[in-house]
């Protein structure tokens, strides 16, 4: 995972430089900074997994995470839907891991109720969203 972390922290360090020079490359931050944001959650979730009760978690991690998605969130929403859809989950994931559950039903709320209108009730990423309010509610109630 740490490799993984350092190689997204480099393309996002690269495209900070070089979007100021080649503004066309603006487009491609909502996919690095979705891929580092997704390794940094994946990092925290896997030091969950280690069986040492005193082994230190990296909540750094997350708050750079949900840091990254804030801007992502801001971002996709003036440009593109279904980035921003999948920019909401991975940041409600990552405010369920802070355990903040109430956070993100307040941020996936309306989210889903757009997809349900512009998607429909069958669609995969409103049923991503129905899912993920499943999972968030019994902790917001």
């Amino acid at each position: 995972y740490r490799t993984a972390i350092d190689f997204n922290r480099r393309n996002y360090e690269k495209l900070l430089l070089n979007i100021n020079e080649h503004p066309e490359l603006k487009s491609l931050s909502h996919c690095v900074l979705h891929n580092y944001a997704r390794s940094l959650l994946q990092v925290f979730q896997a030091s969950l997994q280690k069986s040492d009760v005193g082994n230190d978690r990296p909540y750094h991690y997350l708050e750079e995470a949900e840091r990254l998605m804030r801007e992502v969130v801001r971002e996709s929403s003036r440009e593109d839907f279904s980035m921003y859809v999948s920019s909401i989950i991975l940041l409600c994931h990552i405010l369920m891991c802070q355990r903040k559950f109430a956070e993100a039903k307040q941020i996936l709320t309306p989210c889903l109720q757009k997809a349900q209108r512009v998607y429909g009730p069958s669609h995969e990423m409103t049923k991503r969203l129905l899912d993920l309010d499943e999972v968030i509610r019994p902790y917001t109630t």
